[in-house]
């Protein structure tokens, strides 16, 4: 009985290692141009985030200026 629970787990990762090796679904030129697209989006965001903070700052001493006033 003992032997039945020990095999059926041995049997289920033979089964499961057993499948076929594929080739790469992606070739090293495709992953490089995704890479590169990655990579160009991060600057675009990066500035924006730097364009967004700058008119946050500037907005930001528009009214303290304009609180400063009352």
């Amino acid at each position: 009985m003992k032997k039945t629970f020990f095999l059926i787990p041995v049997l289920g990762l033979m089964f499961s290692c057993s499948g076929e090796k594929r080739p790469a679904d992606q070739s090293p030129e495709v992953i490089q141009e995704q890479t590169q697209a990655i990579e160009e989006s991060t600057q675009k965001l990066d500035e924006s985030i730097k364009s967004s903070e700058y008119e946050m700052e500037k907005t930001q001493g528009e009214i303290d200026s304009l609180l400063n006033n009352i």
